[in-house]
């Protein structure tokens, strides 16, 4: 009996899920009463439905579009799912044509005592922009937004680059109720599909073929003989042809699991990507479209523009020789030519491994895109006699090119070969150093194309170390506080990501900044220089509650505020590989003088802790010397990725590691 009642209320339960109204503006009661998602309840808003229906459609006059229409119904739950209620979609043209919006629609459903109430988008709350000159998007924030509303929006997008389908998302950073997705492909495009690798869903995607008949009308001109007077007739004529169609209805897709030291979230969605393979039209040849990585970068290199551009000095020549008077090496050369265009042009937000606006007008003018900038550097290089050539790349948010395709990239830096390996440069990012390359350019891999044709795989993760080192002098006083100064030095990307987060910020600002979450915590006297690559911080501070007087005995934490407080590595399990940006050393000298009066009790033990062969080292060391004491805490990190299989293993090295850095330092009064 108690089966029969199981089975009786999971039919229940699915009938009530399928029997939900997709409809478009058919939103119940029930979804806006709802306050937490059933399946996931710390989500802040949930896709409760998502329709994709992409199909081909014919005109005389314009030939083939394709157009994909989209329908999303969302729940915001809390104020932290208001993101939700704003909707970016992105579109593009070029010289061939331009892909436009039509048929937007949206609504915002809120319950008002006991009633559905909707709230219409209005045209003036719609905006579009240029984010390049070849992409475009158009931006809306649904009105009448609070806790439990239910938005919902449709949009047609037409396209004539009938040889490009786009990525079909199938999950995000919140639930997805219910998935409907259909796509209809003339038997005359030969396209495959990919799922992404670095998922963990698998989806199953049902394949079928159906009937479709599209009509062209033709003028026809008759007779023009002495006894048969030219006619002009128009005549029909019926084209049938088969229509591949692919589908997919799921329910219940977890959303994408927030997890520390992960390189890029979306990058582990599931998602389809579409390959042309091939098209064949009526009374007309097939037309192969499946290319190499070679046929792809020999492509770009030539039909882009890139070789056009990097042959073009005339304008920087006289300003280049009077640069490079005296510097006689090519790593000095190398390194004048990069600082020099990087404060010679600025970076105008667009990406891009085209130059846009051309390397001459981007020189003259002071601006550019990432093309236009990067593409000079290489001219300039070459010209410097130099071997440099451009890099392309795919940034973290474009994702990863599963197969040889021009849209896998959208950014492109400099390569400079040596015998000791590539060299990347990116003058586009204003904080970054020689060599360096800032995150959204550290993707994976890029794709090196030469002059010759040939191009390479170049590795973008970085293999030099990057240094955090903190000297702390502390002091404590009669009344038990902690007085010292603290000396920070920073080389690499350590120092790229400080002066990213932090120089632009006024002193007062940043003091806030250090003394938050320190406790009892009091900065003064700060100051911060450059030395060459290197950046160094120094500040005075007293510190309040940084010791526990108990029967005459002082305990304090031996890392006092540099201390590793809690394992970051919380979660039972891990889904996606472990990232921790780039190879760096992280070390924490306290150096202490033990007050009059006072001996030591208890010190830490030292220790050294070893994950997997070196790949991450860590070492605690404990000296006394008379009244001084000195602990030294140092994290070498020399691998940057790990699997999930290293998570378990990797957890308890962190925890080990906070164990170390909490045990007590013991006082005792003499």
């Amino acid at each position: 009996m108690k089966k029969i009642y199981t089975l009786l209320l999971m039919a229940f339960i699915t009938s009530g899920i399928w029997a939900q109204d997709f409809k478009f503006g058919k939103v119940s009661k029930e979804e806006l009463e709802e306050k937490k998602h059933p399946q996931n309840k710390e989500a802040h808003a949930a896709v409760l439905y998502r329709s994709q229906k992409v199909y081909y459609d014919f005109d005389e006059r314009s030939g083939f579009t394709v157009n994909t229409e989209v329908h999303e119904r969302i729940k915001i739950y809390d104020k932290e799912g208001f993101d939700w209620a704003t909707k970016e979609i992105s579109y593009y043209r070029n010289n061939n044509g331009e892909e436009k919006i039509s048929n937007l629609k949206a609504y915002t459903y809120n319950l008002v005592e006991g009633e559905v109430i909707d709230e219409k988008l209005r045209n003036n709350g719609i905006f579009q922009e240029e984010a390049s000159n070849y992409k475009l998007k158009t931006k809306f924030t649904m009105p009448a937004i609070k806790e439990g509303s239910v938005i919902e929006f449709r949009y047609t997008l037409r396209s004539p680059f009938i040889t490009t389908i786009d990525v079909t998302p199938l999950q995000y950073t919140i639930p997805l109720n219910k998935i409907d997705f259909e796509i209809k492909i003339p038997e005359f495009f030969g396209f495959r599909f990919h799922f992404n690798p670095r998922s963990s869903i698998y989806f199953k995607i049902d394949t079928a073929s159906e009937n479709f008949t599209y009509k062209i009308t033709k003028q026809v001109r008759e007779g023009g003989t002495r006894w048969n007077p030219v006619r002009h007739s128009t005549r029909t004529a019926k084209v049938d042809y088969l229509q591949n169609v692919y589908s997919i209805q799921e329910e219940n897709i977890p959303a994408l699991k927030e997890e520390s030291y992960v390189d890029y979230l979306e990058n582990y969605a599931a998602f389809i990507k579409w390959e042309l393979q091939f098209t064949k039209f009526p009374n007309s040849p097939l037309e192969n479209y499946a290319q190499t990585w070679e046929g792809v970068t020999k492509s770009i290199y030539n039909d882009a523009g890139l070789n056009k551009e990097l042959q073009k000095t005339g304008f920087f020549e006289d300003d280049l020789d009077a640069l490079l008077v005296g510097l006689v090496d090519e790593p000095s050369k190398a390194r004048a030519i990069f600082e020099y265009v990087r404060k010679k042009v600025k970076w105008n937000d667009y990406l891009g491994f085209i130059a846009e606006n051309g390397v001459k007008k981007a020189y003259k003018e002071g601006q550019g895109n990432v093309g236009d900038i990067n593409l000079l550097l290489v001219s300039m290089l070459s010209y410097a006699g130099i071997q440099a050539d451009p890099v392309l790349v795919s940034t973290r948010n474009n994702g990863i090119p599963l197969f040889p395709t021009r849209t896998g990239y959208n950014y492109v830096i400099a390569g400079i070969s040596s015998v000791e390996g590539t060299v990347l440069l990116d003058a586009s990012d204003p904080t970054v150093g020689y060599g360096e390359l800032p995150d959204r350019a550290r993707n994976w891999q890029g794709r090196i194309i030469r002059k010759d044709g040939s191009s390479d795989w170049v590795n973008l993760s970085p293999t030099y170390i990057s240094e955090n080192s903190r000297t702390v002098n502390v002091k404590l006083l009669e009344d038990l506080n902690v007085v010292g100064k603290c000396i920070k030095k920073m080389s690499g990307l350590e120092a790229k990501s400080y002066r990213d987060s932090f120089a632009p910020l006024a002193t007062d600002e940043y003091i806030k900044i250090l003394e938050k979450d320190r406790g009892d915590f009091i900065v003064t006297e700060v100051s911060n220089e450059n030395k060459g690559s290197e950046l160094i911080e120094n500040y005075s501070f007293e510190l309040k509650d940084a010791v526990e007087n108990i029967s005459d005995q002082i305990y304090l934490k031996p890392l006092l505020f540099t201390s590793l407080s809690e394992n970051p590595f919380k979660a039972e399990e891990r889904i996606y590989p472990i990232f921790f940006n780039y190879p760096k050393v992280e070390s924490n000298t306290i150096n202490m003088m033990i007050p009059d009066g006072y001996e030591v009790e208890h010190l830490p033990e030292s220790g050294i802790l070893n994950f997997k062969d070196g790949a991450i080292t860590y070492k605690f060391l404990v000296t006394q010397n008379g009244k001084y004491l000195r602990i030294e805490s140092i994290l070498d990190i020399n691998e940057i990725v790990f699997n999930p299989i290293d998570y378990k293993n990797l957890k308890d090295f962190y925890s080990l590691m906070v164990e170390k850095q909490t045990e007590a330092i013991v006082l005792k009064k003499i």
